[in-house]
This record gives structure tokens, sequence and C-alpha cells, in this order.
């Protein structure tokens, strides 16, 4: 009896093993074709036209970009040399001639990846453009991906905390703003893209780092293929609250706010604070044909927008800027529902250079 409940017991341990081998194996295999279902095909849209390779150039550069943990704003780039990409000691993205010893006028750009460069060269992003614009000063890319204006506050905070100077700092933000704090699963305000995740790997307990290591073998890329398929038609489920709540109005009063802060350090410090509210594919009449866009997030785009613009008007302040509209006309300038091609950040530059001029700056 004993023998035949061993042996009993070893073919089900043996087909446990097997099986447990054959969904490990079909969850790598269908990870591999979600990551060619959802690869990079940016470089091929009619923006990158003029120079594809080029822009196959800048997107691979971008995806071996990493990051490290960084206190109080959550992560930073870490230091990389690439064709199109430099990345510093410092996590600072550079550009020829960026950093020039602090001649004076030193000047701060923060925002998320549109400020960043994503799309972009190393010598066309908007802060490496408004450098060759006014030829003169210190320019410094503080952008990272995915901040939104909160986290460029505390980085500011932190930059002036170790005793660093600002003559200029100017905020580029709005997009993150919506896009990272208007999903479902963001639930409390200020947060940021990766609090769900903190919450789910760090502070989830053992429990939860077990089924989590466990849905990472053996089921995450199947799900995530299934998940395709059964969005792929029919009505798919809501991800953002941002409309039909008061979670779109926070969010506006929140990115205000986090400007008011802003202008206060650096005007106490004697520097200048200018603040842009950046363009967005669902705000004003860009050219987006090209593009397969989230009609759901547009929808949140243009309720968080209009609260945003109700209050730049209200509040009437002279350092703030709509530039939502810049990207209107007939070009290809999105390359997918906020980044743009190195035309869209010349733009955006020539706009930025022109309020630093009619500032007297430098």
């Amino acid at each position: 009896m004993i023998k035949k409940f061993l042996s009993s017991l070893k073919s089900i341990a043996i087909s446990l093993t097997v099986f447990l081998v054959l969904l490990a194996v079909t969850n790598w295999l269908c990870g591999i074709y979600v990551s060619k279902l959802g690869g990079e095909k940016r470089n091929l849209l009619p923006s990158f036209a003029d120079d594809p390779e080029h822009a196959k150039a800048i997107f691979s550069d971008y995806h071996n970009v990493a990051h490290r943990y960084r206190s109080f704003v959550g992560w930073q780039t870490l230091p990389y040399q690439g064709k199109t990409l430099h990345i510093n000691e410092a996590g600072l993205r550079v550009h020829n001639n960026s950093l020039t010893a602090d001649e004076a006028p030193v000047i701060r750009f923060f925002g998320g990846s549109t400020m960043w460069g994503e799309g972009a060269d190393d010598d066309h992003t908007i802060p490496a453009l408004v450098h060759q614009e006014m030829d003169s000063g210190s320019v410094y890319n503080h952008a990272q991906l995915a901040y939104n204006s909160r986290q460029s506050l505390d980085a500011l905070i932190s930059l002036y905390a170790k005793g660093e100077r600002s003559d200029v700092v100017i905020f580029y933000d709005g997009v993150n703003d919506v896009a990272f704090l208007c999903p479902r699963d963001i639930q409390e305000l200020p947060g940021h893209r990766l609090a769900p995740f903190f919450q789910e790997k760090i502070y989830g307990g053992k429990k939860q780092l077990l089924l989590s290591t466990l849905n990472n073998l053996f089921t995450e890329n199947i799900l995530l293929l299934i998940q395709h398929y059964k969005n792929t038609g029919g009505t798919k489920p809501s991800l953002y609250d941002c409309t039909g709540t008061k979670k779109g109005e926070t969010v506006a009063r929140m990115l205000i706010t986090n400007w008011e802060m802003a202008h206060d350090l650096v005007a106490s410090r004697g520097g200048k604070f200018i603040a842009v509210l950046q363009p967005a594919s669902f705000i004003g009449s860009p050219r987006i044909d090209h593009l397969e866009l989230n009609k759901e997030l547009g929808e949140n785009f243009k309720n968080v927008y209009g609260e945003i613009q109700k209050l730049i008007a209200e509040k009437n302040y002279d350092w703030i800027y709509d530039a939502s509209n810049a990207f209107d006309g007939n070009d290809y300038i999105y390359i997918d529902f906020c980044h743009v091609t190195e035309k869209g950040n010349k733009i955006m530059a020539k706009k930025v250079s022109n309020i630093l001029l009619s500032e007297s700056i430098p």
C-alpha cells in the first residue's frame, strides 16, 4: 500500500514538474510574442521620413536607459553613453557645451520625457536647442522620464538644498500630471507613475513577493497576451477616472500649486521662474492621422487641461505660459500622444527662447 502511494506521489510530482516547466516555457514564449506586438515602431512614422535610420538609433539608445532609486523623486536615469544619447554621472542628459562651469545665466529645465528629449538626439532636445538660440550661459536638463510637476518641485528643492545656483528655472508640465495621475490605480494624490508598483513590490509583504515571483515565472505574459486580444474588440475597461469626478479638478489644482511653490522658491533666491503648459496631441488641432490614440485618455486630457486653463486665466500670473496649442497645423509633429520630432522641439525651443529674451535673459 505504501509502495503504491509513493509511486502515485512520484507520478504526481513528475506530472506537476512537467506542467510547471511547460507553463514557464509558454509564459516565456508569450513574452517574446507580446514584446513584438508592442515593440518600438515609432521610427517608422512619417514624422521620421527624412532619416528613419537615425530615428532607429535614437530609440535604440532610449530603450537601453536604466534607472536607479532616487530619494524624494522616486527614480533617476543611470549614466549612459550611446550614439545619440549621453547621460552624465549626475543622471542628467547632456548636449554639446551644456555644462560650461556655471557661466551666467544658469538656466535649469525641469519636466518629464518630453523635456528630457524622448524621440530626439542630444543636440535636439528643447534645452539643447534653447542653448543654441541663446548662445550663452549654462543650460542644465534636469528632466527625467515620467516625472510630473510634483517630482520636478522635489528635484528643485533638493537642488537648492545642495547650494546650487539657478538664475532661471523652467518647468514644462501637464502631460504627466494627466497621464500618470488619472489612471484608476493612482488612488491617492499627490502621487507618481510607480506608486502602485512600489506599494506592491516593496510594501506588499512576503506573501505578495511570493505571488509576484510566481506570476513573473508562470503567468504574467500569458495574461498580457489574453488581455491584448480581449481588448482588440468590444468595450474596453475604463482605465482613467479624471472625468466625471473631482479627481480631474484636483490634478489641475495641484499642478498650479506646484508651480506656485516652485515660483516662490526660485524668486526668494533671486531667480526667475517660468512655467509652461506643454502641448498634447489631444489638445488643439495638430495633425494626428498617423497615430492610434487612446480615446479615453484623450477625454481625461481635455477635462484636466480645461481645468488647468481656467485656473491659469483666473490666476493671471505673468510667469505662466500656455503652449498647449503650439503644434497645431498640418505637419507631422507628434510621434505618440505627447512626444514629438526634432521639428516639434525646435518650435518649442523658439517659444521658450523668445520668452527668455522678453525677460531680458541673458
